[in-house]
C-alpha cells in the first residue's frame, strides 16, 4: 500500500505542476506572449508525459483495488480528480482565448490587407479579402 500512496503523491506532485503550467499558459494568452507559450507548451508536454506514465503505474499496479476501497486512497484519489478538473477548467478557458487570439489575428490580417492598398481591396468566393493589382488602375485624377 506505501507503493501506492507514493504513486498517488507523485501524481498529486504532477498534477499540482500541470495546474501552475496551465495557469501559466492562461496568463500568457491573455499577454499574448508567442516565446513564453512556447516554452510553456514544451514544460506541458513533459508534464502531460508524466502524468501518463504515473497513470499507467497506478492502472498496473497489482493492489490497484485498494484505490476504491482504503479510505486514506480513496481521499487521495478524490484530491487528484479535484485537481484534474480544475486543470481541465483552465484548460477549457484557454482553448477559448486560443480561438478568441485567432479571430483578432484574422481580423487583423485584413484590415492590414485593405490597409495596404484599399483601392484594389475585393472579396473573393468564400468571403475572404483579397488584392487584385488591376483594380482601380483606370482612374485618372
Amino acid at each position: 500500500m506505501t507503493a501506492l500512496s507514493t504513486l498517488l503523491s507523485h501524481q498529486h506532485g504532477i498534477l499540482t505542476s500541470l495546474k501552475s503550467l496551465i495557469s501559466a499558459e492562461k496568463q500568457a494568452l491573455q499577454a499574448q506572449d508567442a516565446d513564453k507559450l512556447l516554452k510553456l507548451a514544451q514544460e506541458k508536454q513533459q508534464c502531460l508525459i508524466a502524468l501518463k506514465t504515473n497513470d499507467e503505474s497506478l492502472a498496473n499496479h497489482p493492489e490497484h483495488s485498494l484505490l476504491t476501497t482504503d479510505p486514506e486512497l480513496v481521499e487521495k484519489v478524490s484530491a487528484a480528480k479535484a485537481i484534474l478538473a480544475v486543470c481541465k477548467d483552465i484548460n477549457q478557458q484557454n482553448a477559448s482565448l486560443i480561438e478568441l487570439n485567432i479571430a483578432t489575428l484574422n481580423r487583423f490580417s485584413q484590415a492590414l490587407q485593405a490597409s495596404r492598398n484599399s483601392s484594389s481591396l475585393t472579396y473573393n468566393d468564400k468571403g475572404k479579402t483579397s488584392t487584385i493589382s488591376t483594380l482601380g488602375n483606370d482612374f485618372k485624377a
